[in-house]
């Protein structure tokens, strides 16, 4: 594997939101010089494996080592299949007995699709990702848009902000839960395209860069920022 999974940190007036906790998220937070320790709260998209199932550690970690309940943004309808489908069975019992979500976690459901975060203000919506799932893309201060996994979305095309965007780009010629490359070069037009970055490219990612960054307004690389405000 050459890429970690595509989680964000939002970095503001000294605190941190880890944006999705994946599988890899040890090694990418150690690769820019953090550990969980480092995190003051999560916030979750979906519950895939590469956006969720590094909450099983942080979840453990934070309280046992670190003798806190670190606080779990998310939207409410994550919340069932969080829990029952995705961490309860490794998370459920443990030598204090029979546990809860909120025993590792300090959960806080998203009110109104807004809540703040160290004088940040974010918006969630809903992406098009799988079917009957509840999938959230997030906006930051009305600058950034990071859509997490989706396909493309009919009102992003109309969109004409100046908002850079941080979009789902599957390299694979067809996906039927990710937008493609081909599907962002048809749906979007160069106004929007250009203000563009693609994420959840994976490990192909050079044979497609020059294709990218000639359609695209290019690649979100690992590890890389983006200032605003």
């Amino acid at each position: 594997m050459r890429f970690w999974n595509t989680n964000l940190l939002l970095e503001s007036e000294g605190r941190r939101l880890l944006i999705d906790c994946g599988y890899t998220v040890k090694y990418a937070l150690r690769d820019v010089g953090l550990t969980l320790a480092d995190i003051d709260a999560i916030m979750i998209t979906h519950v895939h494996a590469d956006h969720a199932f590094g909450l099983e550690r942080a979840g453990y970690e934070t309280r046992y080592t670190l003798g806190r309940r670190i606080p779990l943004i998310l939207e409410p309808d994550i919340l069932p299949a969080l829990w029952e489908h995705t961490l309860k069975g490794s998370m459920g019992l443990s030598s204090d007995g029979e546990n809860r979500l909120e025993d590792f976690f300090d959960v806080q459901p998203v009110v109104g699709h807004c809540f703040e975060f160290a004088g940040c203000a974010l918006r969630t919506f809903p992406t098009e990702h799988t079917p009957g799932m509840a999938t959230y893309g997030l906006i930051f201060d009305d600058d950034v848009i990071f859509t997490a996994d989706s396909k493309p979305l009919d009102w992003l095309a109309a969109d004409r902000s100046a908002r850079r965007i941080l979009h789902d780009c599957s390299l694979q010629s067809w996906n039927p839960v990710h937008a493609t490359l081909g599907e962002l070069i048809e749906a979007y037009p160069r106004t929007v395209r250009e203000r563009l970055l693609a994420i959840h490219y994976g490990d192909t990612l050079e044979a497609h860069r020059g294709l990218i960054e000639r359609e695209l307004g290019g690649v979100a690389d690992q590890g890389g920022e983006i200032a605003w405000g």
